[in-house]
This record gives structure tokens, C-alpha cells and sequence, in this order.
């Protein structure tokens, strides 16, 4: 039997859970999910622009294992992109800081995610 993942902190919310194709009904696409941790790897390295080190630090996971999250969700992202799939963020096992947005870790932590599909693959739409 596999460890048990330790969830990952995630200070931000994503704005939106879903990205599509313009002029496409969601009903009509097939999706891939990208996952809350995914999402904030994203965030820290790519937008905020952390090495990978301090973000993985603020995530409260190895290097190593930062740096797989962050290409499963490049890797999600791009097949969104090339494929014209829409794109759901959420799941993925994540605790988020109660009361705090600055990403380190907290001392009392609210969980907000189970174990998604964090393969990647798509699904049918709904």
C-alpha cells in the first residue's frame, strides 16, 4: 500500500475553477483537472517568480517533489491549451492557512481539497 500524500499548503484560492475554449459550450468539451497544489506551484514559480526552493518551503514539500507537481501541471495546462480542452481547477490533497494568505506554514491549518484526479487525463464534460 502506497504513504499517504501530506498535503501541500496553498495560500491563494484560484479566481476562477474553470477555463474553456472561447465560443465552445462547457457541455461540449471534454476536460483535464489541474490540481490546487498544481495551481500554486504555478503561481510561486511562475508568476511570483520563487526558485524552487522557497516555494516549495512555502508549500511545506520537497524540492522534488515541488518540481514533479509543477510539470504534471505544465503539462496539464499545455494539453488544455493545445488541445482546446477545458481546463477545472481543484482537488488535489492541499491545506490551506486559517486566517493567513502569506504562504508559510501555519499552526492551524482548514482542509479544503480530497484527492482529485491528479493524472491529468481528460474526462468527459458534464
Amino acid at each position: 500500500m502506497a504513504r499517504p500524500r501530506k498535503p501541500r499548503f496553498v495560500s491563494d484560492d484560484a479566481p476562477v475553477s474553470y477555463f474553456k475554449p472561447q465560443g465552445i459550450p462547457l457541455v461540449s468539451l471534454s476536460e483535464v483537472i489541474l490540481t490546487l497544489d498544481g495551481c500554486e506551484a504555478l503561481r510561486l514559480v511562475d508568476v511570483e517568480s520563487l526558485d524552487q526552493q522557497e516555494a516549495a518551503g512555502r508549500m511545506g514539500v520537497s524540492r522534488s517533489t515541488l518540481s514533479r507537481i509543477l510539470a504534471e501541471a505544465r503539462r496539464t495546462v499545455a494539453i488544455a491549451i493545445t488541445r482546446g480542452l477545458a481546463l477545472r481547477i481543484e482537488g488535489g490533497s492541499v491545506t490551506r492557512p486559517r486566517g493567513a494568505d502569506c504562504g508559510q506554514r501555519p499552526k492551524a491549518t482548514e482542509r479544503i481539497g480530497a484527492e482529485g484526479n491528479a493524472s491529468g487525463k481528460k474526462t468527459e464534460g458534464s
